[in-house]
């Protein structure tokens, strides 16, 4: 795989890909932060139904959003999960996956499927206090 300047300058993005069932999402890899193996989550009392809970990572609380409570996903079992922590507006929250999340680079030409806009996200499914 090429490094993130490579792809830029040859007209190509780089997304990182997760999984929850059997549908996988993508987003864009400069958003990133890191993959987190998921020892315990905490609930949240009162967090919307989208919250699974909070990871409690480097003196910082990452909520973990399940995206099969937002979009029409048969129910995941996360037994094995991970976390992809994301930056969006220098606030971290995480996204579980049922597999570990790897990278592609496509063609800027290239129509993505499923690709979530951060920023959009973050805005419709605002999260209080987020780390």
């Amino acid at each position: 795989m090429k490094d993130k300047s490579q792809a830029r300058s040859s007209g190509e993005k780089t997304y990182c890909v997760f999984s929850v069932s059997e549908r996988e999402f993508l987003i864009q890899s400069d958003a990133v932060r890191e993959v987190v193996e998921i020892t315990r989550i905490f609930p949240i009392p009162g967090a919307p139904d989208y919250i699974y809970g909070a990871l409690p990572l480097r003196g910082r609380i990452i909520p973990a959003v399940d995206l099969a409570k937002i979009y029409p996903i048969e129910k995941p079992s996360y037994q094995n999960a991970k976390l992809l922590v994301v930056d969006v507006e220098n606030e971290n929250i995480g996204f579980l996956s049922e597999s570990s999340p790897f990278f592609v680079t496509f063609d800027s030409e290239i129509a993505v499927d499923d690709l979530i806009d951060l920023k959009s996200f973050f805005e419709t499914y605002r999260i209080k206090g987020a780390g």
